[in-house]
């Protein structure tokens, strides 16, 4: 089976990464042979924070709190409206912090906008602070993005939907039209055993980070809880891996791509940062790259 594969792209703040780059990015994206856009989603940064970021050592995040960021639904909307085969994603959406049936709305719409080429990756997030500003409550984050993975398909799939949980509640809804393919695919993001196990219950695939764990070991814990939840890596789930880039030559990450390949992901995420002079000289670096490991 061929791997596919996908970049990440931040976009937002600066006139360097505004609207019009966005789209000349996407369609150098597609150019280049990626085959997924990915979007990150937080509605607010702050200047400081209690709360421990996963992926650095220190827990302090990588990035400035001014650093921009466009709500990843128009991104992806933008970037879908410009291409014809890039399919897009987010990367991944803080779904707690949303309604659900808000969220089932615009995923539709966006599912339609781009001729059901959108992947919802949802994830449960890591600050405190971020939660409290919305005004939602940071304590039982995970049964709330689970009960709303569930409305939502409701939504989707039936003409006439209802559902009773402890955070959502209708009954006698219509969201119409239906996606373009009956429902959209659901990517759990996260590299928790929690997360691990919310999407062999729950999700159409899994979206990990390879940051600071060895992959082999990682992959194994996942498919021991997918088992223990009756699921299977077949048609309809997909197994996904991104790799933050820093310092790594082109020749290293072929080398990861190709490890990731061996362990059975179905697509591999390029997590590099793009400058905004000569990106498509380097999309299509990192492309012929991982190309490679196919």
């Amino acid at each position: 089976m061929t791997m596919e594969i996908g970049i990440t792209g931040v976009f937002g703040g600066s006139p360097k990464r505004d609207i019009g780059f966005l789209k000349e990015y996407a369609v150098a994206a597609e150019e280049a042979g990626f085959d997924c856009l990915y979007a990150p989603e937080h509605v607010v940064f702050f200047a400081s924070y209690d709360s421990k970021y996963p992926y650095t050592p220190d827990g302090h995040p990588s990035f400035p709190p001014d650093v921009g960021l466009y709500d990843p639904l128009f991104v992806c909307a933008v970037a879908s409206m410009v291409t014809t085969r890039l399919r897009t994603a987010t990367s991944v959406m803080i779904l707690p912090e949303r309604p659900a049936l808000l969220t089932a709305k615009e995923v539709m719409t966006l599912d339609h906008i781009s001729g059901g080429r959108f992947d919802l990756g949802i994830g449960i997030g890591w600050s405190d602070e971020e939660y409290a500003a919305l005004g939602v409550p940071w304590e039982r984050r995970g049964r709330r993005a689970d009960e709303y993975v569930e409305a939502i398909r409701a939504a989707w799939s039936n003409d006439v939907a209802a559902y009773q949980g402890e955070f959502v509640q209708f009954e006698n809804a219509v969201l119409r039209p239906a996606p373009v393919k009956g429902t959209v695919p659901i990517i759990v993001g996260g590299d928790s055993p929690a997360a691990m196990r919310r999407a062999a219950r729950l999700g159409d695939g899994w979206y990990g980070w390879w940051a600071g764990v060895e992959l082999e070991p990682h992959l194994a814990q996942l498919r021991a809880i997918m088992a223990e939840e009756g699921r299977d890596q077949g048609p309809g789930w997909s197994l996904r891996v991104g790799l933050p880039i820093g310092g790594e030559s082109p020749d290293e990450v072929a080398e990861k791509a190709a490890q990731a390949k061996a362990l059975g992901v179905d697509e591999f995420v390029v997590g590099a940062g793009i400058p905004s002079r000569d990106f498509d000289v380097h999309l299509r670096r990192w492309a012929e790259a991982v190309s490679t490991a196919r």
